[in-house]
């Protein structure tokens, strides 16, 4: 049997929308507590990437839980675009300074660039391609 929207409990919801963001973003924020040294790099700008597809990751599972928990404006898409991109954007900042404090860590603008653009990508699909409807 598939369960409607108004079918699921408060707890229900938030553990399947919430929780996974909330998981999430305490991943981030343990890899980057690491004292990560590497040696020898894969490829040029390979933690760019890395951040890149990170954020792309965290703004699809923030875009999806405010998409079906909350009642933003029938254009609801759009705000919610707009909204998780901030959020995401604003936790890279975040994230980057906590950074400036790990050892062996370094605060770098470019990361920051880099998780902004991937939340970019991400919400922009989500909101062209209507990936994440409403049931």
């Amino acid at each position: 049997m598939i369960e409607t929207q108004s079918q699921l409990s408060a707890r229900q919801m938030f553990i399947r929308y919430w929780l996974p963001v909330i998981v999430y973003a305490g991943f981030i924020l343990y890899l980057s507590s690491l004292p990560i040294r590497i040696k020898q790099v894969p490829f040029p700008y390979y933690d760019k990437v890395f951040h890149f597809f990170e954020y792309g990751i965290y703004a699809g599972l923030w875009y999806r839980a405010l998409r079906m928990t909350t009642r933003l404006p029938s254009s609801g898409r759009g705000w919610t675009g707009t909204a998780t991109f901030l959020i995401c954007s604003m936790f890279g900042v975040g994230d980057e300074l906590f950074q400036a404090f790990m050892p062996y860590r370094v605060s770098d603008i470019y990361d920051v660039a880099a998780d902004a653009s991937g939340a970019f990508v991400a919400v922009s699909l989500a909101v062209l391609k209507g990936f994440i409807t409403r049931p």
